[in-house]
């Protein structure tokens, strides 16, 4: 009876029609690309465009033609138009406004300069007096330059001047403005006649006054 039910169910298999398969032409696989998500499920096939070859846009402005450095020719910059546009003159500050490093352990180099810190300053305003100068006073000669050197190294000795000097990365032999206290230091120095005013310094008065006075090197030895 089984073997009689196997029968009948492949009798049954091979009456039934199937529909034929459809033919499907051969597409080259370069004419086709992935679908979009949009037409994911449509069952659509997207050609791949080629991209079109980059053009140069104003070759003129974007890649100007070069210049031979004989055509250049370096000409006077032209002045301003009125004094508006001009940096105002430096305005000097007061003591009481001086910002500034304080420099410990100074040692004297000249009358007007000295080292500390790895910093070398000379004094801003002030020319130093040569140590080996000689000066006369009424008819009496005596080492003036090195009295100078001497008479700022006992002034300054045990204090730490505040100048204004570049950051350490930029430490090399600068002209400062420097103080101690409330003092400037080229002030002291010009007018007790221990040091010269240098021209356009600030200074200038001080001289005047300590050679009148006769004041360090303008005045009788010690």
């Amino acid at each position: 009876m089984a073997i009689s039910a196997v029968a009948v169910t492949i009798m049954a298999a091979k009456s039934v029609h199937l529909p034929p398969q459809p033919v499907l032409e051969s597409v080259p696989a370069e004419t086709l690309s992935l679908p979009s998500p949009r037409h994911q499920g449509a069952g659509i096939a997207v050609a791949e465009v080629p991209p079109s070859p980059a053009r140069s846009i104003a070759p003129d402005i974007v890649a100007p033609p070069e210049v031979a450095r004989l055509q250049l020719e370096r000409i006077e910059a032209r002045p301003p138009l009125g004094d508006l546009g001009l940096a105002p003159p430096p305005k000097r500050v007061g003591p009481d406004d001086w910002e500034g490093t304080l420099l410990y352990r100074p040692v004297v180099t000249s009358s007007a300069s000295f080292e500390a810190m790895g910093y070398v300053i000379f004094v801003a305003g002030a020319e130093a007096i040569d140590p080996g100068q000689t000066c006369r006073f009424e008819g009496v000669a005596w080492r003036c330059g090195e009295r100078a050197m001497l008479a700022f190294r006992y002034w300054l000795r045990g204090r730490a001047p505040l100048c204004q000097v570049f950051p350490p990365a930029e430490r090399q032999p600068v002209a400062a403005a420097c103080r101690i206290g409330k003092q400037d230091v080229g002030a002291w120095l010009v007018s007790n006649g221990w040091a010269h005013a240098l021209p356009g310094g600030g200074y200038e008065k001080a001289e005047e006054v300590a050679r009148k006075a006769g004041m360090g090197v303008f005045g009788p030895p010690d």
